[in-house]
C-alpha cells in the first residue's frame, strides 16, 4: 500500500481546538486508514524529538490514557455514549499518547544502539607490499598505502564522518551529509571542503604532510592550547607539520600529477637520502634492505619508477646511487 503524507499543519489546529467539521474528518481518516500510518509515526517523533531536546520523558498518565482509548474501542461492559465529537477528542489523544510511548521506545532502544556502536570501531590494515581500495559508508572512497592502518567508528555517517589514520591515504570525498568528513593523523586534524587531497603520517618520520589534488581541506593542530585551523590549502598545496616542534611550512608544487602517484605504481624521490629511499621501497615491496655499511645509506638521489617490479626497482637503484645489491629472497643487501 502506498503510504500518503499528512498534514501536519493541520494536526496543530486539531491539538489547539480549533479545527472545522471537515478537518476532523481528515483527522480520523488519519487515525483509522493505514495509508497515512508511517507519515503519523514520523510526524509524532519529529514532534517529540523537538519538545523534549532528545530526552525521552513519557507522560505519566499516558498509559491510563490509551487504556481509555481500548475501553472506548472495545468495552467489556456497556459504556454511557459520549459526544459524537469529544469522543473523537478522547480517542485521537489516547491514540496519540500510545503512538508516543512506542516511538518513545523505539527512540530510547536506537539511542542505546548507537551509544553501543560510538564504542565500536572498524580497524583495516596493509602489511608491507599490500595496498588496498576501500569505498567508506557514505560513498567516500580511501586508497591506502603499504605498512598503513585507518579506523573508523561504527556510526560513521550516522554521528561522525572521522577516520583515524596511520601510514599514507589518498582520499575521494563524497560530499553531502550532516557531518565534515576529517582524518586524525597524531596532532592534526584534517578537515575536508573540497574533493581529493593525500596524507602520509607514519611514527617513524618527523613530519606529517597533506597535500591537496582537487578542492581544498583545513588542517587543525588539536594539541594547542585552544585548538586551531592552522592552515587551508588549496589545489598543489602541501603542508608539512613537523611533530616534534609544530612547525608548519606550506609551498605550492608544480604539478598535480605526483600527488597520490603511489596508487598508479609510481614512486617519486627528489633529493633524498638512500636510506629513505630504501624504507619507502621496503613498505611498498614487502622486501627487507639493509645496508653493508652505515655510511652508504647516507647518499642522495633523484629518481621516479614507474610500475616497476621489485627486482626492477632495485636495479635503477643501483644505477642511480652507484650501489651494488644483493638479494637473497626477501632480504636486499646494498653494498
Amino acid at each position: 500500500m502506498q503510504q500518503q503524507p499528512v498534514d501536519k499543519t493541520l494536526i496543530r489546529i486539531y491539538i489547539n481546538d480549533r479545527c472545522t467539521q471537515e478537518q476532523l474528518a481528515m483527522i480520523r481518516q488519519y487515525l483509522r486508514h493505514p495509508a497515512y500510518e508511517e507519515s503519523l509515526q514520523e510526524w509524532l517523533l519529529q514532534d517529540w524529538q523537538q519538545i523534549s531536546g532528545e530526552t525521552y520523558t513519557p507522560e505519566t498518565d499516558a498509559d491510563k490514557k490509551y487504556k481509555d482509548y481500548l475501553a472506548l474501542v472495545k468495552p467489556s461492559t456497556p459504556v454511557k455514549q459520549l459526544p459524537r465529537v469529544r469522543w473523537w477528542k478522547i480517542a485521537a489523544a489516547a491514540a496519540f499518547a500510545g503512538i508516543i510511548l512506542l516511538t518513545g521506545w523505539h527512540w530510547q532502544q536506537n539511542q542505546q544502539q548507537r551509544a553501543l556502536r560510538e564504542q565500536q570501531w572498524v580497524q583495516l590494515h596493509n602489511e608491507a607490499g599490500k595496498r588496498t581500495s576501500i569505498i567508506l559508508p557514505d560513498s567516500s572512497q580511501v586508497y591506502l598505502d603499504a605498512a598503513s592502518s585507518l579506523r573508523y567508528n561504527k556510526n560513521y555517517g550516522v554521528t561522525n564522518r572521522k577516520i583515524i589514520l596511520e601510514g599514507e591515504a589518498y582520499f575521494i570525498v563524497k560530499h553531502g551529509g550532516r557531518h565534515p568528513f576529517s582524518v586524525q593523523t597524531n596532532n592534526l586534524t584534517t578537515v575536508d571542503i573540497g574533493t581529493a587531497f593525500n596524507i602520509r603520517y607514519r611514527n617513524t618520520e618527523p613530519a606529517i604532510k597533506v597535500t591537496v589534488a582537487e578542492g581544498a581541506v583545513n588542517v587543525i593542530d588539536q594539541k594547542q592550547p585552544v585548538a586551531g585551523k592552522i592552515a587551508t590549502l588549496t589545489q598543489r598545496q602541501q603542508l608539512v607539520f613537523d611533530t616534534g616542534t609544530h612547525n608548519v611550512t606550506v609551498h605550492t608544487l608544480s604539478s598535480a600529477e605526483n600527488i597520490g602517484a603511489w596508487r598508479h605504481g609510481i614512486l617519486a624521490f627528489r633529493k633524498q637520502s638512500l636510506k629513505e629511499v630504501a624504507a619507502e621501497l621496503e613498505r611498498y615491496y614487502g622486501i627487507s634492505i639493509r645496508f653493508a655499511r652505515p655510511e652508504l645509506a647516507d647518499g642522495i638521489i633523484t629518481t621516479t619508477l614507474h610500475q616497476a617490479t621489485a627486482g626492477e626497482a632495485l636495479d635503477i637503484l643501483a644505477m642511480t646511487a652507484g650501489v651494488t645489491i644483493k638479494k637473497s629472497g626477501q632480504i636486499v643487501l646494498i653494498q
